[in-house]
């Protein structure tokens, strides 16, 4: 979850079966749990090897492309889609490199912002509008923020 916020949906699955367990402890029921969590293990695993599916080099990509992925794209807006999230996140990376402590400044935090503003408007397609703009940034920026807080890109 921490490298990839959307995968939250597979700790509450987890949580849930986690909690029937503990209702019940007949057979029946450690059989259905174990059944559950092993599928819930295989789904992870096939979602931890969806950015090579997806042809990202690293799941930091994949993160990325999620956050700003949208359900009424043209095949040539996720191809787009695709080269905008891998650009920006070494954009991002190389930025957060030269900059000391970004996240402590208000000055070196707007630099970062800014980057990911100007990134957005410029390489998005053009479906997107100002709303869908401004919250990739919000979405992009809270994600780099807590991802890169404490460590060198």
């Amino acid at each position: 979850m921490t490298l990839n916020p959307d995968r939250v949906n597979y700790y509450e699955r987890y949580q849930a079966i986690i909690d029937d367990y503990n209702g019940e402890k007949d057979r029946a029921s450690i059989e259905k749990t174990f059944m559950e969590l092993m599928a819930l293990a295989q789904a992870l695993s096939q979602e931890e090897q969806r950015y090579i599916r997806e042809g990202f080099e690293s799941d930091e990509e994949l993160t990325l492309f999620d956050m700003l992925f949208r359900e009424d794209l043209s095949k040539a807006d996720i191809k787009k889609l695709k080269a905008v999230a891998v650009d920006l996140l070494h954009k991002l990376k190389a930025k957060i490199r030269e900059l000391d402590h970004w996240t402590d400044k208000q000055e070196t935090r707007e630099i970062v912002s800014n980057l990911i503003r100007d990134t957005l408007w410029t390489e998005l397609p053009e479906s997107f509008d100002d709303e869908a703009v401004s919250r990739c940034r919000r979405e992009v920026y809270e994600f780099v923020f807590m991802r890169y807080k404490q460590v060198a890109a």
